[in-house]
């Protein structure tokens, strides 16, 4: 964020044993996470950590989302959304630094993001 100096973050890392932070993605014909078609998460979202480890929907557990809400499960043609969270005692992963949609690309497919806040504890 630009309003956050680098030796605020630091200190807020530092100081917090836990971290938290939401990414919404808006989808318009683009699977965020559970393919409902196939029943599988491999078109579901990646997000990169600002330490560069891969946070995914599956795998190791220190390194998977929580999927609060999942309205982009198959495609529409219509807008829904789907609400990510990534909690972690590792601070210094968080912030998010980029976003992978997997299912993009295609004709009529459009997608919008929103990174919330992180929240250190």
């Amino acid at each position: 964020p630009e309003d956050v100096t680098e030796v605020q973050l630091a200190f807020l890392r530092i100081l917090s044993s836990r971290a938290s932070q939401n990414i919404t993605y808006y989808c318009k014909n683009s699977i965020a996470y559970m393919d409902q078609a196939s029943g599988n998460v491999k078109k579901a979202l990646k997000l990169m950590s600002s330490v560069e480890t891969e946070i995914k929907a599956e795998g190791n557990s220190k390194y998977m989302y929580a999927v609060l809400e999942d309205g982009c499960t198959k495609h529409t043609g219509e807008w829904g959304k789907a609400v990510f969270e990534y909690r972690t005692r590792k601070t210094m992963r968080l912030p998010v630094v980029d976003i992978a949609p997997m299912d993009i690309g295609g004709p009529d497919q459009e997608f919008g993001v929103d990174v919330g806040p992180v929240c250190f504890l």
